[in-house]
């Protein structure tokens, strides 16, 4: 192995203290991102702790919405009602539309018959 030889130079008194004052306030820097960081740790765990009761909250009242569900009456329409609701809303629509063709015809009956 070789030897490494340090090597040195000279600072002057000013620059000395200007790095040791820029070393110090990146430690200081370090600091406080290290405390920023235990801050957003201890958040992200409260706000997991909110999220999982809020769930938790959710979940039961989702059980309590189908348990009050099962005990409303259910009224049970048969299909030959529903056939007979939907035949009785389509006739009107083909009757009001005849209606229409019916009355243009006799009004190009009378324009027909007057030129």
């Amino acid at each position: 192995m070789t030897k490494e030889n340090p090597v040195y130079f000279k600072l002057e008194y000013s620059e000395s203290i200007e790095s040791k004052k820029d070393i110090l306030s990146t430690e200081v820097s370090l600091l406080n991102l290290i405390k920023y960081l235990k801050r957003y740790n201890s958040l992200r765990t409260e706000e997991f702790k909110v999220k999982s009761q809020i769930y938790g909250a959710i979940k039961k009242m989702n059980l309590n919405m189908r348990k009050t569900q099962s005990s409303f009456p259910f009224l049970k329409i048969p299909n030959v009602i529903k056939r007979d609701n939907i035949t009785k809303k389509e006739i009107p629509k083909e009757k009001f539309d005849q209606d229409l063709e019916s009355e243009l015809r006799e009004i190009q009956n009378r324009l027909a018959s007057l030129g």
